[in-house]
């Protein structure tokens, strides 16, 4: 009988603190990750499995876009010569917004191996935008059009389970 107790208490924890959630009585649980640079989190793959990628409306105007690991702690640095949105504007036209890799002397980040990539030209003009990322490789993974809706306006991801 000893047992029961046992399987109780184990059961009670794994459910009250996986994976950080917050749980709330009479609603469901929520997972929040918040963008450690106030910008919006686009998920790749599975949550808890796969990375994110946060994208921000730099002050003057610029896209960046940071790569981070599935619970948005850490910085993941690829290879990618580019990450490039395919967008519509709002008159219909098709666009690409290409964000170039960025080193950085500091974090020892160089080309082709770093976290952090910032368009070429401003957009600020053509948000709000919704587009599609037609390819990214992150370390073994590639993800495939994944959709990116950007206001230009700090945002948390919730992830409800």
């Amino acid at each position: 009988m000893k047992l029961f107790p046992y399987l109780f208490s184990l059961f009670s924890f794994l459910f009250f603190f996986s994976c950080g959630e917050e749980h709330h009585e009479g609603s469901h649980a929520t997972h929040v990750h918040v963008a450690p640079h106030g910008g919006q989190l686009v998920e790749l793959g599975e949550h808890g499995s796969g990375f994110n990628l946060e994208l921000v409306l730099h002050e003057d105007g610029f896209l960046q876009i940071y790569v981070l690991d599935a619970h948005v702690d850490n910085f993941v640095r690829i290879s990618a010569g580019s990450i490039d949105i395919k967008i519509t504007d709002s008159n219909g036209t098709e666009k690409t917004i290409s964000c170039e890799p960025v080193a950085d002397p500091i974090t020892g980040e160089t080309i082709g191996s770093t976290s952090l990539f910032t368009s070429k030209e401003r957009i600020r003009d053509l948000i709000p935008f919704k587009g599609i990322i037609q390819n990214i490789e992150v370390m073994e993974f590639s993800y495939e059009n994944i959709e990116v809706n950007f206001s230009g306006m700090p945002a948390e991801s919730t992830d409800e389970h």
